[in-house]
């Protein structure tokens, strides 16, 4: 149960899991509901930094937690980090997974769009500077090879 006001929520793929971002409240910002069990847990004693975003890998145990300038990828098997990317940037906005899972997007507040491929690098793949304002959302196309980014 949280009482700040809740920004971001997220569904995993099977239906049975959501978690919600609540970037106001200090130890539970991030909260994870599994509903088959009624369960409800809180995966960081402290967080390292303020959550904007979460997103459930689409076949793999990982959760993507967004913070201010950093995208942490925790293995939820194993319980513990697996990577951090690291866009470069001054404050990330939104964040989303292809569909098969092999690349991340990250937009940001000061006009970017980072390209991750995680095989590859924690740093971005590419960085595109397309935009006049701060971009606000990005999203993967679920059929076909492409995404959106608006500001």
């Amino acid at each position: 149960k949280t009482q700040k006001k809740i920004k971001y929520l997220t569904w995993h793929n099977r239906g049975d899991y959501f978690a919600i971002v609540s970037p106001d409240a200090t130890r539970n910002s991030l909260i994870i509901f599994q509903l088959s069990k009624k369960a409800t847990q809180l995966p960081f004693k402290s967080s390292k930094g303020m959550v904007q975003h979460v997103l459930f890998h689409p076949s793999k145990p990982l959760l993507f937690v967004s913070t201010k300038i950093h995208v942490r990828i925790y293995n939820l098997v194993r319980q513990k980090q697996s990577k951090k990317l690291m866009p470069g940037a001054q404050w990330i906005s939104s964040l989303d997974i292809h569909p098969k899972g092999d690349d991340v997007i990250v937009g940001t507040y000061d006009k970017k769009v980072c390209w991750f491929d995680l095989e590859l690098s924690t740093k971005p793949y590419r960085i595109m500077r397309y935009h006049r304002a701060a971009v606000r959302r990005v999203v993967y196309h679920k059929t076909f090879p492409m995404f959106a980014s608006c500001s």
